[in-house]
């Protein structure tokens, strides 16, 4: 019997519909061919994008963007030593001169990697690609660090004149401070460490959140500020009267003074009590002596903003946060890419595991024994391939139909069958339908006028 489901199965691998598969691809080869002979691009064209290809080669290659990380990274590490060496000296003039020269080798390489993208990607695709915003901001601080070099060359050259005015002079050696943007550009390490880009893109997504916190707490601060304010400010200006004076502002404790005198001090010392800037258990005992209603409103504060505010804003961020994260193309891909390489993993152990005798090539009853153990059903479970049929499974797994399941049959094809139908299987499955369709309808056909024929025939026989 299951010789002959498989010789069925064998037969049915050269159905009309993979026929059909066949003569579009052959179709579409010829297509190809066709193209490929009618267009020609002239020899100088051919040689240029011979030569940008080359230089795109070398841009996107590993080790490339491993030669400019180093770089930003030795640039960073050279401008903290420059500030640290230059912060005991009086005259700035006398930093070491190899400082000036890594600089200008520094930039000199930077304006080198501007250049060698130029070529490689073309003016249009280097400022309107898709890492077009990149390369501007590339090419921005690459601008200013050529500006930042010609300038300190300048400055040299009037060092040595004493008819220069040092007011100038100093002037164009503060622009050196310009030099530190190019610290900036440690930014693009993100691009190659998915934890920082996943971190960084988080903390952006959550900024228009973090503005309308913002706007929520001032309202709060502003709306409890206020309260309070009077009620301290009534109370010395009472204070005040009692004590006889006549005339002038209202004379506070020190405390009071310090924590309550006038709305922005009351707001800022409400922000304080919320985030560690001051116990707010400080600010509160100088209000024993105003109201009881002034310490209830304090309290009533602290409770709304830490117990409720701030809890709530904190699953706001954390919410929008997991959300750019899985949202983001890149780490997406390299997470699905992740995934898949731990499955095809352990598809090969799980597969060693049953071939035992070391054939790279197992039947269907190891498998259905491999599947009856349960740490393969289990496994194929997980994976979202059923097990209740164990001899489909296996009929699908055998591409070759040779009665044998090898181990690129066996990963190749639990991966197809892994988790629910994809879009491009419906769609196979709604084309393979409609060539079926079309078949069966010109078989009808074809049927109808041979027993046209057939009656015709008939007749003229009688």
């Amino acid at each position: 019997k299951g010789n002959g489901d498989l010789n069925r199965l064998g037969s049915a691998a050269q159905s009309f519909v993979r026929e059909n598969m066949a003569e579009y691809g052959a179709r579409s080869i010829e297509v190809a061919n066709h193209r490929a002979e009618t267009i020609s691009a002239p020899e100088n064209v051919q040689q240029g994008k011979g030569t940008r290809s080359f230089v795109k080669d070398i841009v996107s290659s590993s080790w490339f963007a491993i030669a400019i990380t180093f770089l930003i990274s030795l640039n960073l590490i050279l401008l903290g030593l420059e500030v640290d060496t230059t912060a005991s000296l009086l005259d700035v003039s006398d930093t070491p001169n190899w400082f000036g020269i890594v600089n200008v080798l520094i930039v000199g390489a930077f304006i080198v990697e501007i250049g060698l993208k130029m070529v490689a990607f073309g003016c249009r695709e280097f400022w309107f690609g898709k890492d077009g915003t990149w390369n501007a901001f590339d090419f921005l601080i690459v601008f200013v660090s050529v500006v930042d070099v010609v300038l300190d060359a300048v400055a040299q050259v009037l060092s040595f004149s004493s008819s220069v005015d040092t007011g100038q002079l100093r002037l164009i050696r503060s622009i050196r401070l310009a030099r530190a943007l190019r610290g900036l550009r440690v930014v693009r390490l993100f691009r190659y460490v998915t934890a920082l880009r996943t971190l960084v893109l988080s903390i952006m997504s959550t900024m228009g959140s973090l503005v309308w916190t913002l706007a929520l707490l001032i309202i709060l601060f502003y709306s409890f500020g206020v309260v309070v304010t009077q009620l301290v400010v009534d109370h010395c200006r009472y204070a005040t009267i009692d004590a006889g004076a006549e005339s002038g502002p209202p004379q506070c404790p020190d405390l009071l003074e310090k924590y309550w005198s006038n709305v922005s001090e009351s707001m800022l010392t409400l922000f304080m009590a919320i985030t560690g800037g001051v116990n707010y258990d400080d600010a509160l005992r100088p209000l024993r002596e105003v109201s009881t209603l002034a310490i209830f409103l304090v309290i009533l504060y602290v409770a709304l903003a830490v117990l409720v505010v701030l809890n709530v804003v904190t699953g706001v961020f954390c919410s929008t946060a997991i959300e750019t994260a899985t949202a983001d193309k890149d780490v997406a891909t390299i997470k699905q890419i992740r995934a898949k390489a731990q499955q095809v993993e352990a598809l090969r152990e799980i597969f060693t595991e049953i071939d035992k005798k070391h054939s790279n090539q197992v039947s269907f009853k190891e498998v259905e024994d491999a599947i009856s153990a349960g740490e393969l059903a289990s496994f194929m479970e997980v994976m979202g391939i059923s097990t209740d049929d164990v001899w489909t499974l296996c009929v699908l797994l055998d591409v070759d139909k040779n009665g044998a399941i090898d181990l690129e049959e066996f990963v190749g094809g639990c991966m197809q069958l892994h988790g629910p139908a994809k879009s491009l299987q419906i769609a196979k499955m709604s084309f393979e339908n409609k060539l079926t369709r079309q078949a069966i309808k010109n078989l009808r056909e074809e049927v109808v006028v041979l027993q046209l024929l057939l009656t015709e025939e008939n007749h003229e026989q009688f």
